[in-house]
């Protein structure tokens, strides 16, 4: 049987659907932190990390709900993980450089320029070992090390709690450097971590929602 012929390359339904638009709301989070003005516009920064996180989150659900050939599903995991390093490896790490670029001592820049470099490489080698793995993984009940995407819901959780303590905003770089570190070694660390099921996509909804409306209050 002749195949048919497409006009673009690659696979186009609803499975990848959240997949793109959670990299188009890093993509602009990338964009308000290369012409970031005001504080203020950092938390829209957060605002587009939460989202590109729940896509990510429930764009796999929704996969495997579909019925995929098995192109689909080959490309669903290469399109994934790409996407996964511009959302939760390159946006974080221009996040932090962001904040390191407006400190005033050299050595904390020097810091957090060396923790970023250290988190792209944890970033992406925790990804291609889930590339790796990603047949034997979806037939498991865990992940082997901590998904990149927690950083999406980590990031905005701390933001949001350390706005509210002059103290700890003072401070807030340091804070990141050493949050990042410890996100970084969880990515790649041997630790079996639970996939979510229905009650921690709920959770996890309701936790970004509800760190959204302290954003914006």
């Amino acid at each position: 049987m002749k195949r048919e012929k497409k006009l673009f390359i690659g696979c186009f339904n609803k499975s990848v659907i959240l997949t793109y638009i959670g990299v188009i709301f890093a993509l602009a989070g990338i964009f308000i932190l290369i012409d970031l003005q005001e504080a203020e516009q950092m938390n829209l920064v957060m605002f587009c990390l939460i989202i590109s996180g729940l896509c990510d989150l429930f764009d796999g659900f929704i996969a495997r709900k579909c019925n995929r050939n098995e192109t689909q599903k080959a490309f669903g995991v290469q399109i994934d993980t790409l996407c996964d390093i511009i959302s939760f490896v390159i946006f974080p790490s221009i996040l932090l450089y962001k904040m390191a670029f407006q400190h005033h001592s050299q050595m904390v820049f020097t810091v957090s320029i060396v923790m970023i470099i250290l988190y792209v490489l944890c970033g992406i080698t925790r990804l291609a070992w889930f590339n790796i793995l990603a047949n034997a993984e979806s037939k498991t009940t865990y992940y082997q090390g901590v998904p990149v995407t927690y950083i999406s819901f980590v990031v905005p959780v701390f933001y949001v709690g350390i706005q509210r303590i002059p103290f700890l905003m003072r401070n807030i770089n340091d804070i990141f450097v050493i949050l990042y570190g410890v996100m970084g070694f969880l990515f790649v660390a041997n630790l079996k971590i639970k996939k979510p099921t229905g009650k921690w996509y709920v959770f996890f909804s309701v936790a970004a929602i509800v760190t959204v409306v302290l954003l914006f209050i």
